[in-house]
């Protein structure tokens, strides 16, 4: 398991850090805990959108390989229609 440190998502100045501990994955890494200042683990109460910022954030900057491997995952947006 690795520790990193990211921007809290939760602080909307993006002057705090969480330390965040995960699993690597592909695309996107498994988070096992998001400790704030205090040490309590945030990440149960973490929206999936606060979750995926996490991982984008760990994917681009201390992800391996490719390091445009996660861009398909970074917006859920449906694929645009096909030309007939």
């Amino acid at each position: 398991m690795t520790a990193r440190y990211c921007i809290d998502p939760l602080d909307p100045y993006a002057e705090a850090q969480v330390l965040v501990t995960y699993r690597e994955g592909r695309p996107l890494p498994a988070l096992t805990s998001v400790l704030d200042g205090q040490g309590r683990d945030l990440l149960p109460d973490l929206s999936e959108a606060c979750i995926r910022i996490l991982q984008l954030e760990i994917a681009v900057y201390y992800g391996p390989g490719d390091p445009f491997a996660w861009t398909l995952h970074a917006v859920d947006v449906a694929a645009a229609p096909a030309l007939a």
